[in-house]
């Protein structure tokens, strides 16, 4: 999940000869992300969180203590984002943070009982509420959607590739 207000600082273009094409998969995904992104946060305001923190929730659902520093890179997010997310989590009792065992600078965060039964309620609602949106697809599309997203997600994160990109985003709560 990418939250915040995307900026689509790069337009998806490629010249041929004297005239400008437009790739039209690039433009879709482009046209695709804002509209995606306000449908996410509206599955979410019942539930009283935004994108940012459940995506700080799904982080840490694996029951791993995680480092500050790792979870702002998980995220793609800033160290001072990162902070002022988990100072709001830590207020709601939804998460916990502890000094680093062996680093003193560092501290380690981890989910609640709290955080972890909230972020199973949210992620069960998140699941319908994306559901919704698929079902305007027939299996066919579907399984193609989630084939294109899983090659491209795989493109975007394998670490030694040379394709490694990432989508433009300013990250808020």
């Amino acid at each position: 999940y990418v939250q915040g207000m995307v900026h689509l600082h790069i337009v998806y273009m490629y010249t041929k000869g004297d005239s400008l094409v437009t790739n039209s998969a690039g433009t879709a995904m482009c046209a695709f992300i804002t509209p995606f992104l306000k449908y996410l946060r509206d599955g979410l305001v019942e539930e009283n969180l935004s994108p940012a923190r459940f995506q700080v929730l799904q982080a840490l659902s694996g029951g791993e203590e995680v480092s500050m520093v790792r979870l702002a890179e998980m995220l793609s997010v800033t160290k001072r984002n990162i902070t002022t997310l988990v100072d709001a989590l830590e207020k709601e009792a939804l998460v916990s943070r502890k000094a680093h065992p062996t680093d003193r600078r560092s501290k380690l965060v981890s989910l609640t009982k709290n955080g972890e039964e909230t972020f199973s309620q949210v992620a069960r609602v998140q699941q319908a509420h994306l559901e919704k949106l698929t079902a305007h697809l027939d299996a066919k599309q579907q399984h193609v959607l989630a084939e294109s997203l899983s090659r491209l997600t795989s493109v975007m994160t394998e670490e030694d590739s040379p394709n490694k990109t990432r989508c433009p985003t300013s990250q808020t709560e």
